[in-house]
């Protein structure tokens, strides 16, 4: 298949949703935070985690899935480092997007390194790989960030917010606040703060109702 020709199936987002809805239940304790993709990616689908030196530096791509679907190739200094964990987290989960809901696309194409990988992703039509990349970005969101536990997370901040007398705050500014509890959010769920703002503005669980609030 020519790069040129690849056509990104239309996925409605509820759909992803769903799709990671059942993967995380099949494969991971409910409730349980944050989401250890990892032990997802190598335990329970049986992938290979590869890591492999200078990826990030040289190809700008921290992870990528392998072109035969066995496992994921990662950077090595950045899945070594701790203080990456978030950001890995979020890739594992965004490579299990793709092998979720781009299996045929990558049964079509053939490649050995992270180069021929980066070279097929540049030669897609734009249209084509901004879809592509969303799907597996969201799919990864609603992994790691499962909505009913991010909604009782909200909730016990805004109680905070309520015993503390800062409900004229959260009404006055709503996303200043929400830029003050979504540190601790992302901490819970192992993710980064903008994955913790993605996820409130796609789920549509920001500004609260402060009238439900205050009863």
């Amino acid at each position: 298949m020519k790069q040129a020709e690849f056509r990104c199936k239309w996925i409605r987002r509820e759909e992803i949703w769903d799709c990671a809805e059942g993967i995380r239940n099949r494969n991971w304790s409910a409730g349980k935070l944050p989401v250890d993709v990892e032990a997802i990616v190598e335990f329970k689908l049986k992938l290979d985690i590869e890591p492999e030196h200078n990826l990030a530096q040289q190809t700008d791509m921290e992870a990528y899935l392998r072109s035969d679907l066995t496992g994921i190739v990662v950077d090595h200094d950045h899945y070594m480092d701790e203080k990456f964990a978030s950001r890995m987290r979020f890739s594992f989960a965004h490579e299990l997007g793709h092998f979720f809901l781009h299996r045929e696309f990558y049964e079509r194409v053939a490649f050995e390194s992270a180069d021929e990988w980066k070279e097929i992703l540049l030669g897609l039509p734009e249209a084509d790989y901004t879809n592509f990349e969303y799907q597996a970005n969201e799919f990864a969101g609603r992994l790691l960030v499962p909505r009913e536990a991010l909604i009782h997370e909200i909730e016990k901040s805004i109680e905070t917010l309520k015993r503390n007398n800062m409900l004229e705050y959260l009404k006055g500014d709503p996303y200043a606040v929400l830029s003050g509890i979504t540190p601790r959010l992302a901490r819970i769920f192992g993710v980064s703060s903008d994955v913790i703002e993605r996820r409130v503005d796609r789920e549509k669980l920001w500004p609260p109702d402060i009238r439900e609030t205050q009863e």
